[in-house]
Formats: structure tokens, C-alpha cells, sequence
């Protein structure tokens, strides 16, 4: 004879555990999103260090046209601002865009909160000259914004499908192309300077750049699987 089937219930979780699961899982969050930005902030802190020093290496390969000299417009600064779209990409695939656009976020309130210290600290020692200008500022800090939240967006709309390197060069594409369209313009428009051959020449060796993070992202695939459901091969 066949027992009857005992239902079983699983014990009701009470308000106090609750309390504590999502406490618990906010709290995790928040770590993992301060390990995110704390590792964007030493790149992004060098390019601030170093914006103005000008990078000369790629003036050999445009003759001897003074005007279409990268080093005219080309700095350390934005050189190495240019990694920075490249590594919010490694952190959308792992985590998703959402949590990229959150760590890139957070990374530019502490830049911020760094280099306010940094201008106190030597506030008795600096003239007006040493500071750059307010459309320069500007410019620079909203590019570089725009071009993390991009590439973030356009890697997690383009992934999960067709082959492996579509979504990071797509998404590293975008956010160079979006970031040299507000740069350029908001420095130079007006000055007189051709701003619009260095926007090209700027998309130029930042796509350089792009196409060889393949790469780095190829041999990254497997430790960074993505979790969380997110797609991406």
C-alpha cells in the first residue's frame, strides 16, 4: 500500500532575515563596486597628472606638415584616457552594463574628491597659470564620461550574438568616436586650429587601440565569463 504523500513547507522567512539577505547582498554590491572603481581611479588619476605633456612619437608617420602633428593636440593624459573605455568594457562583460556605468560613476566622484584634495593641499603654491582652463576642464572630463558610459552601453547592446568580437570592438569604437566628438569641438571650435583632421587622427590611433584589445579581451574570456544571466561569447 502506498504511503500517502506528505506535503512539506518550506519555514516563512521572517522580517528580520530578510532584512539581513538584502542588507547583506547591498553590502556585497557596494564592495564589488568600489573594487571596480578603485581600479579605474590610478589610470584615470595618471591621465589628470599628465594631460598636459605631449606625446610625440606619432608625429613621424605625417611628414612634415607642422598643423597634422598629433603632438599638437595629443597628450600622455589622453592617451592613457584612452584605456579607460577599454576596461569599463571588461567590467560590463563580467557584470553587465548597468554595474560598468555605476563603477565608472563612482571612479569619477573619487577623481573628483582626489583632485580637489590635491588642489588644497597645494593651493599656496600654484598660480593661475598652472590650472587648466575651465572649457578645457570641461571638455576633457565630459568626453572621457561620455566615452565610458558608450562603450558600456554599445558592448552590452551588441553582445550575445554573431561572433566573439563584435561587441568590445563595437563598444570601444563607439565610445572613442562619441568621445572625439564632444573633445574637438568644445576646445577648438572657433580657434582657428584644424580640429577637425586631429578629431580624425585622433579616431585613427584610438581604432588601433581598439582592434588590438581583441586580443587582451580574447585571452580574457574564459576568467571573465559573464555572470548574472548576461550573454556574450
Amino acid at each position: 500500500m502506498m504511503e500517502a504523500a506528505v506535503e512539506k513547507h518550506q519555514p516563512r522567512e521572517t522580517a528580520m532575515q530578510r532584512l539581513a539577505r538584502h542588507s547583506g547582498a547591498l553590502f556585497v554590491a557596494l564592495l564589488r563596486l568600489a573594487a571596480l572603481a578603485a581600479i579605474m581611479l590610478p589610470v584615470m588619476l595618471a591621465s589628470m597628472l599628465t594631460v598636459d605633456i605631449p606625446v610625440y612619437v606619432f608625429d613621424r608617420f605625417v611628414g612634415d606638415a607642422i598643423a597634422s602633428r598629433p603632438s599638437n593636440w595629443l597628450s600622455r593624459g589622453l592617451f592613457i584616457m584612452a584605456f579607460v573605455p577599454l576596461i569599463v568594457i571588461l567590467f560590463s562583460r563580467r557584470f553587465g552594463g548597468d554595474e560598468a556605468s555605476r563603477a565608472v560613476t563612482a571612479a569619477w566622484g573619487l577623481a573628483a574628491v582626489a583632485v580637489f584634495a590635491e588642489l588644497s593641499y597645494l593651493a599656496p603654491v600654484l598660480e593661475s597659470s598652472d590650472l587648466p582652463s575651465v572649457r578645457f576642464t570641461i571638455a576633457f572630463t565630459a568626453s572621457a564620461m561620455a566615452a565610458q558610459y558608450v562603450a558600456a552601453s554599445v558592448y552590452d547592446v551588441a553582445r550575445g550574438g554573431g561572433r566573439w568580437w563584435r561587441a568590445p570592438l563595437f563598444g570601444a569604437l563607439g565610445g572613442y568616436f562619441i568621445g572625439g566628438l564632444i573633445y574637438f569641438p568644445a576646445i577648438y571650435l572657433g580657434t582657428g586650429a584644424p580640429w577637425f583632421n586631429w578629431m580624425i587622427g585622433s579616431f585613427s590611433i584610438n581604432s588601433v587601440l581598439a582592434f588590438g584589445f581583441l586580443a587582451t579581451y580574447w585571452l580574457l574570456r574564459k576568467p571573465l565569463r559573464p555572470r548574472g544571466g548576461f550573454g556574450g561569447r
